[in-house]
């Protein structure tokens, strides 16, 4: 049955309210406009329903929209204050609404203008559990958060991993923003991990340690400063461990100061299409303990697309670890290389030096990538498919106490591992999933190749 159309007498009527309704919102614009400068301030700050947040918390918040001095002002700042509450996750809605004073001696001051925030607090525990998948390795884990410990958007939270790589971790944390910033954050961190290498070596590690980091914002970018103590033990070595392997078993006591720095401008992580990312980390070992040594580490990606789908991408990766009191690196400090997220057509970590069926790890590496990803024809979900064409490098070199600078750029630079292949890329909500064909053109006699189909999934590629 068709609808019934409406009269020219209904549509008249229609235009006229609509009529009426732009020029009320024209005016009480231009009634703004007119006294936005005007001198005015808050009189009053009421907030309803933050029963678990401290008074000072809120304060601390708030108080630049208190130093407001005209309408303009006060509505700017009250809009960044709710703003900043939302950011902190401790609550579930927060609504703002401006009037003129309650105060019945006070209704001449044209001046004065009351704030009232109406919030609704969040749960304060949470409790998650469920499987992962990223960077090679599957894991279930489980964690308990308690939010707003004391009122000042605190958070305690315990979290527990089980995984094919990650063997256990174990998790104790406590954060806290400073001075009512969600930008700025301090946290203490208490873990232990069992890490089982044996699938490129034949050894396992354990740590224990904490650490203190403080967390901030820029202009340009994210930065974190931490302080982290560990005790690492390099143990069970396998019957068939080298003798590389067996001479690193034992304890040692790591305490280092870090730096990282992220500046990340891409559209999304994990497939980007435009935009650039650039991560700086650094640390310094040496504080105590038996470690001494700098280590750097540089990524940088660029990605560009067109209107049709295609999508190119660049990544280069280096990193140096340069020993301080003249010895040799220790294993659970220095850089692994290959597999299908980083240099593909190799195996897992299976660059660089190598004593039998042992990857050692390097103290030095470059890597680069190229990948073309197109759309793939048939498919409906265009954007979460694409046929994937990459070329990849990379060396990973060992450095002797003492060596030069020359020698090490040289050795990075003269043989590089080469591959390049071709597969398929979906993009999953939390995780990357490639299945490619890769063809090593070019490896080292200790390079583990692996020629064929790999598999990955993860956060990161090359």
């Amino acid at each position: 049955m068709a609808a019934k159309q409406p009269t020219q007498e209904e549509l008249a009527a229609h235009r006229m309210r609509q009529q009426e309704f732009e020029d009320a919102a024209r005016q009480v614009q231009s009634l703004v406009d007119n006294i936005r400068h005007d001198p005015m301030k808050l009189h009053k700050v009421t907030v309803h329903g933050a029963t678990k947040t401290r008074e000072s918390f809120m304060h601390r918040i708030l108080q630049p929209a208190l130093d407001a001095r005209s309408l303009h002002e006060v509505i700017g700042l009250s809009r960044q204050a709710v703003r900043r509450m939302e950011r902190f996750g401790i609550f579930e809605d927060v609504k703002l609404q401006l009037d003129s004073t309650s105060e019945p001696w006070l209704q001449d001051r044209k001046d004065l203008i009351d704030l009232g925030i109406w919030v609704t607090e969040a749960s304060r525990l949470q409790i998650k559990t469920g499987t992962e998948a990223g960077n090679a390795e599957a894991s279930m884990y489980g964690a308990m958060t308690l939010k707003n410990v004391f009122g000042g958007a605190e958070t305690l939270s315990t979290s527990m991993a089980f995984g094919t790589r990650t063997s256990s971790a174990f998790q104790f944390a406590f954060a806290t923003p400073l001075l009512a910033d969600p930008d700025k954050n301090l946290s203490f961190n208490l873990f232990s991990q069992a890490r089982n290498n044996t699938q490129w070596s034949s050894y396992e590690e354990e740590l224990k340690g904490g650490s203190l980091k403080y967390t901030t914002l820029s202009p340009l970018g994210y930065h974190e400063f931490a302080y982290e103590g560990n005790w690492r033990e390099v143990c069970r070595p396998a019957e068939k461990a080298s003798l590389s392997i067996r001479e690193q078993c034992g304890h040692s006591l790591k305490s280092a100061l870090t730096h990282m720095w992220i500046h990340d401008m891409r559209d999304e992580p994990l497939m980007p299409s435009t935009g650039h990312f650039v991560r700086v980390i650094q640390e310094y070992a040496g504080l105590g303990g038996d470690v001494n040594h700098l280590r750097q580490e540089v990524e940088a990606q660029v990605a560009r697309s067109n209107e049709a789908g295609y999508i190119v991408s660049a990544t280069v990766k280096s990193g140096y670890l340069h020993s301080l009191d003249g010895k040799r690196s220790k294993i659970s400090d220095r850089f692994f290389l290959g597999g299908p997220m980083s240099v593909r057509g190799f195996k897992s970590n299976g660059l660089g030096p190598r004593e039998g069926e042992d990857s050692l790890g390097g103290d030095a590496y470059m890597s680069a990538g190229v990948s073309l990803l197109t759309p793939f024809p048939g498919l409906t979900t265009r954007d979460a498919f694409k046929a994937h064409f990459f070329a990849n490098a990379g060396t990973l070199v060992s450095v002797e106490p003492g060596q030069t600078a020359k020698k090490t750029v040289d050795d990075l630079t003269k043989a590089p591992s080469v591959s390049v292949g071709a597969g398929i890329v979906y993009r999953h909500p939390q995780v990357r999933i490639e299945l490619n064909f890769a063809l090593p053109l070019m490896a080292a006699k200790t390079d583990a190749v692996s020629r064929g189909w790999q598999l990955g999934l993860g956060i990161s590629f090359l």
